[in-house]
């Protein structure tokens, strides 16, 4: 049975998370209910849970500082938070879990299925990613958490060369020659990656610019990238993606 832990100091959060919690998983057993966060703090310290649902933002004692309190982390958490898209996207920098308020079914149910199919302990690097991309605009964040079978690889994201599309999987491919295969969509992926100026070029590819070394007209289009691995470009993003990077080129 997964025992679960809620901390939130918002008592009608905390409320409706474990009603709907109970809801979709009977099989998980509600452990504590805390609004206030060192008692909260207090009580994992001797009852550990396997999934900790936490809010960031708490007087006294925020998420972030309970959590420093509790290193090295030996169990899951998905983070509560309010809509922010830079929120959102630190999560997504260090592949933490999250769950945006208003909780609703369907968020719950998401959430857990997300969790559940990739249960990872939260390395203490992946940690201090996601505070560190909290504290800096999502343009000043330089790395990013790639989720693999046996744990994290933090990676800079200036080595992408490029990320290829494996039907729900991604392939990463680094300018040292590293291959690394993670659990997430290339969507995903381009999403977290576009406010670096990557493109999606095709619909199973995304291309860091910076890497690519030649464009070829025949055939519809393509790239050659700085591993000398040629890549299609799609009909619809041909126009733009060629005057992006001949201007690129003409220049380097």
């Amino acid at each position: 049975m997964t025992k679960v832990i809620i901390i939130d100091d918002e008592a009608h959060c905390t409320e409706v998370l474990a009603n709907l919690i109970k809801k979709v998983h009977s099989d998980y057993e509600i452990l504590g209910i805390f609004t206030n966060p060192i008692e909260g703090l207090l009580y994992i310290q001797n009852n550990p849970p396997d999934l900790l649902f936490l809010d960031i933002e708490m007087p006294n004692l925020n998420g972030f500082a309970l959590l420093d309190k509790l290193l090295p982390i030996d169990f899951d958490i998905i983070f509560t938070t309010a809509y922010d898209r830079y929120a959102i996207r630190a999560f997504n920098y260090s592949a933490i879990n999250y769950l945006l308020k208003p909780i609703s079914e369907r968020n719950i149910v998401a959430a857990l299925a997300n969790w559940e199919k990739r249960r990872k302990k939260i390395s203490t690097e992946q940690w201090r990613l996601l505070q560190s991309s909290f504290e800096k605009s999502n343009k000043e964040c330089t790395k990013i958490a790639l989720p693999t079978g046996i744990g994290f690889n933090i990676v800079e994201i200036k080595n992408i060369m490029r990320c290829q599309s494996d039907n729900n999987y991604t392939n990463f491919f680094l300018q040292d020659g590293t291959k690394i295969l993670i659990s997430r969509t290339l969507k995903e992926i381009d999403d977290i990656l576009s406010e670096h100026k990557f493109i999606r070029v095709h619909q199973s590819h995304l291309i860091n610019p910076k890497f690519v070394k030649g464009i070829l007209k025949q055939d519809g289009g393509s790239l050659i990238m700085s591993d000398n691995i040629e890549i299609p470009v799609s009909r619809q993003k041909r126009i733009q993606i060629n005057e992006i990077l001949e201007t690129m080129l003409r220049f380097k």
